[in-house]
């Protein structure tokens, strides 16, 4: 599911037998020319058993989204 360029990839939505790793998960969404959540809005939490584009793969416990930016909590 498509959703102002991000691509959900939940199994409630996008079908698919085969579980994945975020890797993959992220690299499906790019090659679909979207990329994985960045949750900006309570609303966007909603969405249970999903990979969002947050890691700290480039740095231990250092998180940011796929677009570089950085982990905020939201006032």
């Amino acid at each position: 599911m498509r959703f102002e360029r991000s691509c959900y990839y939940i199994s409630s939505f996008y079908i698919s037998t085969v579980k994945n790793t975020w890797d993959y998960a992220r690299q499906d969404c790019l090659n679909r020319g979207a990329d994985l959540v960045i949750i900006n809005s309570k609303e966007e939490q909603v969405f249970p058993e999903a990979w969002i584009g947050l890691t700290d793969s480039l740095t231990e416990k250092t998180w940011k989204w796929v677009d570089s930016t950085p982990l905020t909590t939201p006032r």
